[in-house]
């Protein structure tokens, strides 16, 4: 116990010679999670790749049918405004770029639907706006398509009235109940679009997204300095040394894993700190299941660690192949981009990754779920973690053998 004391003792002594690196790991997730937010935020919030825009709207038949049309309209999030004008006015305000498109309902539009002649809606769009005018375009053109299936309803019922040997007064009669019954409902419609919401989705804020994105990701670059540690004693004979001595290699590796998890505990209690403070994230989840969250992550990092010491021949090779393959597992693992936009091959490879299920984990606690727990996602990462160690266990004790021979 005397030894393994004197080795942490050392190791300590040793990581924190370079206090300014351990500054920078403590602090720099702030920053990133600061910036991830401030610049990839509207990408992530609804209607956000373009800003919402005015439109003019020129009603020539000005009746009630058209009102509840204009209501529609205005109740689109997309139009910040929708200013009703005269057609001059309207140009003109197109002319001068401040309207993103210029709709006119013309006279007798809403007798023309009913009697099947549909007087067009113009739409003139601004050349300077092509995504606003496509907008503006398709919102018309969908609208035009309902009263069309409306219409069609209403032919087929005319058409089936007179098969069936009905006298005109009596198909007149159903004809007006059906335009009452498909057109008029068509331009009294109360929302042009619905929202859902996928009932596996987390309500998170786009601060606790990135927050539950890049924490893993910073938490995997603590463990370098200790990994680092473990090579550069290896490949400058310091193990041999001490294997010859009374200390075991499990006190070596354990010295440096204990470095690194008191590391990654502070770097823990920092970020929970400030971005609480500073983003208002919501901590708020039970002790139990941050608790049972965090460990499993400190394993899976800790054994990610040993794994790439032990593949790792030279210090300069354990810099690139944990380097790179952190980034690899977090764009695998959704810490870069989404991986809802991502194919269907990489969100299966995704679950391979430490980063997919220390990122669900963390959404589950920003959620503040109560039907769904961490515990399922401590558990993987406990099993990622058991089977790194074990392959790590394996490569030392065949890279000792072939030193021996």
């Amino acid at each position: 116990m005397t030894s393994f004391i004197a080795l942490l003792k050392n190791d300590i002594r040793l990581f924190l010679r370079d206090w300014k690196a351990c500054i920078l790991l403590l602090i720099t997730p702030v920053f990133f999670i600061s910036f991830f937010t401030y610049a990839l935020s509207p990408y992530l919030e609804e209607s956000s790749f373009i800003e919402p825009f005015p439109i003019a709207l020129v009603d020539k038949e000005n009746t009630t049918q058209t009102r509840m049309l204009i209501n529609q309209v205005e109740e689109i999030s997309i139009f910040s405004e929708v200013l009703r004008m005269d057609e001059e006015e309207a140009l003109q305000s197109l002319a001068d770029k401040e309207v993103g498109g210029v709709i006119i309902i013309p006279e007798d539009f809403t007798n023309s639907v009913s009697m099947g002649e549909n007087k067009p809606v113009t739409v003139i769009s601004n050349g300077a706006m092509p995504l606003q005018a496509y907008i503006v375009k398709n919102t018309v053109q969908s609208a035009a398509n309902l009263v069309t299936a409306a219409q069609g309803a209403i032919n087929t019922i005319w058409h089936y009235d007179t098969e069936a040997g009905l006298s005109y007064d009596e198909k007149d009669a159903r004809f007006n109940e059906a335009v009452m019954d498909y057109i008029l409902a068509a331009l009294a419609r109360t929302s042009i679009f619905e929202s859902e919401k996928a009932a596996g989705d987390y309500s998170v804020t786009p601060a606790e997204y990135f927050t539950a994105a890049l924490i893993v990701v910073f938490m995997m670059f603590a463990g370098m300095p200790g990994m680092k540690m473990l090579v550069t004693e290896r490949t400058g004979g310091i193990t041999s040394r001490l294997a010859a001595a009374p200390v075991r290699m499990w006190k070596v590796v354990l010295s440096k894993l204990l470095v690194s998890i008191m590391l990654l505990v502070v770097q823990f209690g920092v970020i929970i700190l400030l971005t609480s403070k500073i983003f208002n994230n919501y901590w708020g989840a039970p002790v139990k299941d941050v608790l049972i969250l965090f460990g499993g992550i400190i394993l899976a990092v800790s054994a990610w660690s040993v794994f790439t010491a032990a593949v790792s021949p030279t210090p300069a090779s354990a810099d690139i192949i944990g380097n790179l393959g952190i980034l690899l597992m977090a764009v695998l693992g959704g810490s870069i981009y989404p991986l809802t936009s991502m194919p269907e091959g990489i969100r299966r490879i995704s679950v391979f990754t430490i980063n997919r299920w220390a990122m669900d984990g963390f959404m589950v606690l920003f959620s503040g779920s109560n039907v769904t727990d961490t515990g399922t996602h401590a558990l993987v990462l406990a099993v990622m973690g058991l089977v790194l160690f074990a392959a790590s266990a394996l490569i030392l004790r065949l890279a000792g053998r072939r030193e021996a021979r």
